[in-house]
């Protein structure tokens, strides 16, 4: 069994969830939030993703970057993060500062109060200058911004992958990439985005996690309780995502780029995610089919016909998403697709040994085993239970998967619906999001 502690709840008296995890193995203490937003819009996708750029250039108290790397140096090397995720149809802002354990300094301040303090600064405090945020932290947090939307656009990999969701999932809200796009981003600009701010704080679920030495945890509590204190008045459910179970079209969908490899992305919809009771299955499942290198798709579409520079699958568990991802050669998309459909057919009717089932669940189980060596790891899969409602310990989570049977993943595999392909092939032409 793994040496792993559970997540403690507590609610501070403004509805901030907070989560504490003790885990003395650690030599750092790991403070995490999540403010976490409904995908709603293109205008309101690129507003929050901006948010979280704009506060990392300074606040009230560190009105710059430089006063933010001071304190930071103050903190013995303190690593501060923001970022920008999606999670079904939750858009999450991300803030985390991770710093020494105390155990291992011998100055007077405490430093898991003091990362607290600073994370509240942060967010709680920004620097307005005449009821706006400061003008040159705009400019520079939508220049950043810009970069890592077109970062994406120029990873091919990744664009293959976002414009197969937003095919097959058109119309829903999926479909809006998180961190917005450069149309939302210049409307954004015309907004007052501080006011727009307060109202996502005020009405927003806001989760804190701490993973670290944290021994005396209602005294964390408390600290925290008195110092985010902020007037809040949440209205919003902490998981907006929603299910789609028919009424599906087949899209196929092609856009040519200057590119030498043609990319391709098949969209698969489940209708089986983390809180239904077939979701280890659904690992299990996408195990065989494509996620590790003895799986059937790898084995024969790229080991045994060499079809493939490379092939696997990725699962999105909270809306209900596989995707197949490959790269091939142009002229052998019409023979990679029948596989693919051939394959799919054979998972549903059971077409798979023993040994691709214990193999898969092997490689699983010592996945799961990994995250408890890593603090993000940690919060990052109980941030997703919570999302799901479904609050998992990894050594559930390892004996679960340990028990699906075939039969069990047969079941998953007739739910299994292919309903989109999209191609990026060679050519001259440029697409934007």
């Amino acid at each position: 069994m793994l040496k792993t502690s559970k997540f403690y709840q507590y609610k501070t008296d403004n509805e901030i969830d907070l989560y504490i995890n003790y885990n003395s193995k650690f030599k750092t203490n790991y403070i995490h939030l999540d403010i976490i937003r409904p995908l709603s819009d293109e205008a309101e996708v690129s507003k929050n993703a901006l948010i979280p750029y704009i506060l990392y250039r300074g606040s009230k108290e560190y009105p710059t970057n430089q006063a933010i790397s001071r304190r930071l140096d103050q903190l013995y090397g303190a690593d501060l993060n923001v970022s920008v995720a999606r999670r079904g149809e939750n858009q999450i802002l991300r803030f985390s500062i991770e710093i020494i354990n105390d155990r291992y300094h011998y100055g007077s301040e405490n430093l898991k109060q003091a990362a607290v303090d600073f994370l509240y600064e942060l967010i709680f405090n920004p620097l307005i200058v005449e009821g706006e945020f400061k003008k040159a932290h705009i400019n520079k947090g939508q220049d950043f911004l810009k970069e890592k939307i077109l970062a994406m656009k120029n990873d091919k990999n990744n664009y293959v992958m976002e414009r197969c969701y937003q095919e097959m999932c058109r119309g829903e809200r999926f479909s809006l990439y998180p961190l917005g796009t450069l149309r939302g981003l210049k409307k954004a600009n015309c907004d007052n985005l501080y006011y727009y701010y307060q109202q996502v704080l005020e009405k927003s679920p806001i989760e804190i996690f701490a993973v670290g030495d944290i021994k005396s945890r209602k005294d964390f509590f408390q600290y925290i309780n008195k110092k985010y204190v902020y007037k809040r008045n949440k209205l919003l459910p902490l998981n907006n995502t929603v299910i789609k179970t028919g009424g599906f079209q087949f899209k196929e969908k092609e856009e040519e780029d200057r590119i030498n490899q043609t990319k391709l992305s098949a969209g698969i919809r489940i209708p089986v995610t983390r809180s239904h009771p077939l979701y280890f299955a659904l690992i299990v499942y996408n195990g065989i089919l494509g996620g590790f290198s003895h799986s059937k798709l790898f084995t024969e579409v790229r080991e045994e016909r060499g079809l493939a520079y490379y092939i696997n699958t990725r699962l999105e568990s909270t809306k209900g998403l596989i995707l197949i991802n490959a790269g091939i050669d142009m002229l052998d998309y019409q023979i990679v697709k029948n596989i693919i459909t051939k394959n799919l057919k054979e998972m549903s009717q059971g077409q798979f040994d023993d040994d691709s089932i214990r193999w898969t669940k092997q490689k699983l189980i010592n996945r799961y085993k990994n995250l408890s060596d890593n603090n993000h790891s940690i919060v990052d899969a109980f941030l997703l239970g919570l999302i799901n409602g479904k609050q998992d310990s990894l050594n559930y989570v390892i004996n679960s998967i340990a028990e699906v049977k075939k039969d069990e993943i047969i079941e998953v595999a007739k739910q299994a619906k292919l309903t989109t392909y999209f191609l990026l092939k060679p050519g001259s032409v440029q697409h934007d999001l």
